[in-house]
This record gives C-alpha cells, sequence and structure tokens, in this order.
C-alpha cells in the first residue's frame, strides 16, 4: 500500500473545494460584470432618446439587449427604431415585445406594442424576390439581400424591409453573376425578378500528364482552396451592420429642427357662462350713470390650436389659442403659452397660462343715480346693453383621447376648458370636440 495514498485523498477534498469554489467567484463577478454593463448601456441609450439623437442610442440599447435580453430594453429599441424611419425594424420589434409581453402577462406593455404595431403597419414597405434561379438548382444558386444570404424560403414572398435603397444580387457556385439596387419608399410595394445564370461553358479537357520521370518523387497537387461561405440572411437590415454604419440612412432619418415642430387644430362645441358688469352713461328719463349688469350661459362653437416644439421625449412646449362665437352674440379670445406631455400611448394631458376677453350683448339690469332738470333720483331698468368682460388673465387644460394614428400624426377627441378672470367679471367654457397633431 503507498502510504501518500491517504494523504492525498485528504488533501484533494479541499483542493477540489476551492477550486470550485473559486470558479463560482470568477463566474459571479464575471455575470455581475456583464448585468451592470447591460444597465449601464441601457441608461446610456435611454438619456440619448429623451435627447432624441436616435442614431446613437440605437446600438447602445442593441448591445444591452444582446448582453441581457429584457421587454423594456427590447420596447425601447423598436421605438428608437421607429424614431430613425426603420419601420419595418420598428415594426418586427414591436411584434416580439408583444409576444415576450403577453408570455409574462404584461398588460399594460402589450397594449403598448399592440398600438405601434397598428400604428406602423399600413407603413412598412414589402420586397418580393422573384427567383428564376429555383429552377436552376437553388442548391447552387444563391441571393443576397444587402450582401446577406436570403433563405430559399423565402423566396418569392414579401418581406418586410427599411425604406431606402436594397441591393439584391444573385451568386452561383459562390461567384455573383446578377445585381441590382431598388428604392423603397413607405408603404411601397415592390418585386423584383432574378433570372436564372447563365449556362456554365464545359469544363477543358487536362492535357495528359507527361510520363514522370523515376528518379524524382511525384509531386502532390496543390490544394484548393475551400469556396467562400456566404452569410445567413438578416431580412430587415439595420443602420449599422457588421460595426460598420450606414451614414447615409441615419442622415436621411436624423430628426432636425423641422422635426420637433408640433401642430395642432381643432373644432368644438360647448357651454360658456359669462357673467360681467361696467359703469356707463345712461338715460332713463334724464342722464346720468348707470351700472350695468349681464349674466349669462350660452352655447359656443369654435377652433382651438397649439404650435409648439419638442423639448423632450414626453414634453410638448408651444403657444396655445382659443377662438368662438357664442349664441349671446359675442366672442371668446384666449391665448397663452401651453405645455403638453402624453400619458401614456392614448391619453394627452397639458396645461396653459392665457391671456383674453370676451363680449356679450343682451338684457342687461341696470341702475343708477339720474339727473334732470327737476332733481336727481334713482331708478333701475332692464336695457339692451353689450357688456364685455375687459382683459382677463386665466388657465386653461388638455385632455385628449387618441382615437386613430397616421403616418404624419395623431386623431384626438379632446376638451380644452378654460377660466378667465378680470376686473369687469368672469368666463369660464367647457368645450368637446376633435382635433389633429401633426408631429
Amino acid at each position: 500500500m503507498n502510504p501518500l495514498r491517504p494523504f492525498r485523498r485528504t488533501l484533494c477534498a479541499p483542493l477540489a473545494g476551492a477550486l470550485l469554489g473559486a470558479s463560482a467567484l470568477l463566474w459571479c463577478r464575471q455575470a455581475a460584470a456583464e448585468e451592470s454593463a447591460a444597465e449601464q448601456l441601457f441608461r446610456e441609450g435611454r438619456a440619448l432618446l429623451v435627447e432624441q439623437r436616435f442614431a446613437e442610442a440605437c446600438p447602445k440599447l442593441e448591445e444591452s439587449q444582446r448582453l441581457e435580453p429584457s421587454l423594456g430594453t427590447k420596447l425601447n429599441l423598436a421605438f428608437c427604431h421607429e424614431r430613425l424611419g426603420q419601420v419595418a425594424t420598428a415594426w418586427v420589434g414591436f411584434q416580439e415585445a408583444l409576444i415576450t409581453a403577453r408570455t409574462a402577462g404584461d398588460a399594460a406593455r402589450e397594449a403598448f406594442a399592440r398600438a405601434r404595431i397598428d400604428a406602423l403597419a399600413p407603413r412598412v414597405p414589402w420586397l418580393r424576390v422573384r427567383a428564376s434561379a429555383r429552377d436552376a438548382g437553388a442548391d447552387q444558386v444563391t441571393i443576397l439581400l444587402d450582401g446577406a444570404a436570403l433563405d430559399p424560403v423565402a423566396w418569392d414572398k414579401e418581406l418586410p424591409v427599411d425604406p431606402g435603397e436594397h441591393v439584391v444580387a444573385a451568386a452561383h457556385q459562390g461567384e455573383v453573376f446578377w445585381e441590382t439596387t431598388v428604392a423603397l419608399k413607405e408603404s411601397e410595394r415592390v418585386d423584383v425578378a432574378v433570372p436564372a445564370p447563365a449556362e456554365a461553358a464545359p469544363a477543358p479537357v487536362p492535357a495528359e500528364p507527361a510520363p514522370a520521370d523515376a528518379s524524382r518523387p511525384a509531386r502532390r497537387p496543390a490544394a484548393r482552396p475551400p469556396a467562400a461561405r456566404l452569410p445567413r440572411a438578416r431580412l430587415l437590415p439595420d443602420a449599422q451592420r457588421d460595426g460598420v454604419r450606414d451614414e447615409s440612412s441615419v442622415r436621411a432619418a436624423a430628426p432636425g429642427v423641422l422635426d420637433r415642430l408640433v401642430f395642432e387644430a381643432g373644432g368644438f362645441i360647448g357651454y360658456l357662462y359669462l357673467e360681467a358688469d361696467k359703469m356707463d352713461v345712461c338715460s332713463i328719463g334724464g342722464y346720468g350713470e348707470c351700472y350695468y349688469a349681464l349674466s349669462e350661459g350660452s352655447f359656443l362653437a369654435g377652433a382651438t390650436g397649439f404650435i409648439g416644439y419638442t423639448a423632450t421625449e414626453r414634453l410638448d412646449l408651444g403657444l396655445r389659442a382659443h377662438l368662438s362665437l357664442h349664441s349671446s352674440a359675442g366672442l371668446l379670445l384666449a391665448l397663452g403659452p401651453s405645455v403638453s406631455y402624453p400619458l401614456g400611448d392614448r391619453f394627452r394631458v397639458g396645461s396653459s397660462l392665457l391671456f383674453g376677453t370676451a363680449t356679450q350683448s343682451g338684457t342687461a339690469y341696470t341702475e343708477g343715480y339720474q339727473w334732470s332738470e327737476s332733481g336727481s333720483y334713482y331708478g333701475g331698468d332692464m336695457v339692451e346693453a353689450s357688456v364685455p368682460l375687459g382683459f382677463s388673465l386665466g388657465l386653461g387644460a388638455e385632455i385628449g383621447m387618441k382615437l386613430t394614428d397616421s403616418p404624419s400624426g395623431s386623431l384626438f377627441l379632446q376638451t380644452t376648458p378654460l377660466f378667465l378672470v378680470g376686473a369687469d367679471g368672469v368666463a369660464a367654457s367647457l368645450p368637446l370636440g376633435v382635433a389633429y397633431r401633426w408631429n
């Protein structure tokens, strides 16, 4: 019996435990480092999204999703692609996020993803590659879309692609024999026919080898280099592929100053309450100063508008205006700075500081002291008069619910109540209407 065997057994157990512990510690540190890197990339990407620097935000979100896939990162990445103008990539990304949210039971994110899918679907371009080369032997022909091989299963089928130029090529036995460039716009459908390869010329018959010299050893033929392997296709090319950024597409989709302008126009009907008074010269059997008071509730109809600038991802700053006519033979006008922001994907709220005025006409109660040749006396009467509100200051609100989306903006069911207070009275309106917001 070897006298060192018990010692070896006693020593191996602690060593094995130490090695396992060290391996586990290294694995945990590596996992923590990857997790922190993914979280840091996500935060940086989100910050760039808020600043509307989408061309810089998308690569960071892509890398964060690669290191640590999550539903939140997937939704932000799809939104980033949408704002870059890559509507097909965004459409597919939101579909993947919809499936993940449904599996996780996240109803809010599922609804958000579904709304974006419905909004993007009419804008997606579709490309169909019709392959005449299929009859020539698919095992020898490869169709390439933007430099990546297209699976034969996708031949003759419509594929969603991003707007812009795409290169379709065909290779036979590793050599490209045909190529074309096609440009697609949003909502466009294009078919491209790929021709079959030309008949290959018969291979030349090799010459008879010269008799070998028995005194020399025979040379081994040189090995033939293997054929180049073509990459598999990515059906939705990104703005950045294989580490090389497609600067033309990024420049074309990057938002400029005009892209941040926001316009809104709408119409409404509603109710107006207006109470005002004034002192003026009056005549009831003589001359004097009279006090007029007019309080009316009336029907109003008018228009509202907003023009502003997208300051951040979720905040629009601008100017809001109200103009309406009401049944008390007058008008209401209000104008002032406004802030507007979305609540989720369907609702929008806002507030305004308003300056305005209102006019009205009707049967007003008047009273005052009258002077005549026989003296002065106090009297009152009901007379027809125009009693304006005068310059007023107030507040307005905006509450809207999105009805539908379109490529240029959204249609909202909207109410914009306001309240004005002036030295001569008060006015309050409660309208309801529709408004279209161009983004």
